[in-house]
């Protein structure tokens, strides 16, 4: 007697197959930024895991929730693969995807556990909990379901450099330390610059090449940063394009910065860099953006102003 039940790697082919095509459509659709895909995505593919991947009836409840979270990483993988998705998007996606895939195997690990109790109490309880993730979920379906979006970061240093000194680093030819920031590294350098003088109305531009993929699957893309005033003790400055890859994510306008001379020959700098959020919830993408424009402001202090190696 032989078992027609099908193995563990049919159902997770299928499933992968179902994620991606749901991702596609919501990719190519107004909705691709929002918390739909961000949240009520996982929460989804979780419970059909539960329900479709066979798992030990023997088992623990830890040992259940570990062969889950496996199986949800390798439908992901290969989702993202097939969606020809970059390690970057990958990094970001997996800390809230855990989540919500723990969300949805509690919430029909309880659905079933009141069940066999038979306890209305807890069905109630059980049954709040996807409610509560569909509230999640409709974060940036419409400008009434969003939060702020544009929003700046403002980093200030004190340098032992006069301001003629720091304008003259500010028009040489742009070389980025390769050495970054732990965040930061995770994101690819320029692999071309040009860089006019520091005049009104010049563009520097930034060429940017992403492997994907490591190796292939190459995303092209330039940055254009004009300049827009430059003051005795200023100097202003506005994204004019951008197609780089980090584009989807994040929309940086543009930078104001400010030089107070003090004593000794030291100069306060101020930079503010104000930039939009493209991507829900903003619970979860707010404070990440905002620490990595944060470290962008300090690397780009220490590279451009002050010329350092690091």
């Amino acid at each position: 007697m032989f078992s027609l039940k099908p193995p563990k790697w049919v159902y997770v082919l299928f499933l992968m197959g179902i994620c991606s095509i749901g991702i596609r459509v919501i990719l190519d659709s107004r909705f691709g930024n929002s918390a739909l895909l961000y949240v009520a995505v996982p929460f989804l593919v979780s419970i059909l895991i539960f329900h479709l991947v066979p798992s030990p009836q023997d088992s623990s409840k830890f040992s259940r929730l570990m062969l889950h979270l496996k199986m949800a990483t390798v439908i992901f993988l290969g989702t993202s693969a097939f969606l020809f998705e970059g390690f970057i998007c990958v990094l970001f996606f997996i800390p809230i995807y855990y989540l919500f895939v723990i969300v949805g195997y509690t919430f029909v690990a309880l659905a079933d556990w009141s069940e066999q109790r038979n306890s209305q109490k807890d069905t109630l309880k059980s049954s709040m909990i996807p409610i509560f993730v569909a509230v999640l979920a409709i974060e940036g379906l419409s400008p009434s379901t969003s939060f702020e979006r544009k929003n700046y970061v403002h980093h200030e240093v004190v340098v032992d450099l006069d301001i003629a000194k720091l304008k003259s680093n500010m028009s040489l030819p742009l070389e980025l330390p390769k050495r970054r920031q732990w965040f930061l590294s995770i994101f690819p350098l320029p692999v071309e610059a040009q860089a006019g003088s520091l005049k009104d109305g010049d563009i520097h531009k930034l060429k940017f090449l992403y492997k994907k993929w490591f190796f292939t699957n190459t995303h092209e893309g330039e940055f254009h940063l004009k300049i827009d005033e430059v003051g005795d003790q200023h100097v202003k400055t506005s994204v004019v394009k951008n197609t780089s890859y980090l584009s989807k994510y994040l929309k940086i306008r543009g930078t104001d910065i400010e030089f107070e001379p003090l004593a000794n020959g030291q100069t306060k700098i101020s930079l503010t860099i104000s930039y939009e959020r493209l991507l829900d919830p903003a619970w979860y993408f707010a404070p990440m953006q905002e620490y990595a424009v944060q470290q962008s402001a300090d690397y780009f202090v220490n590279s451009i102003f002050l010329r350092e190696t690091m």
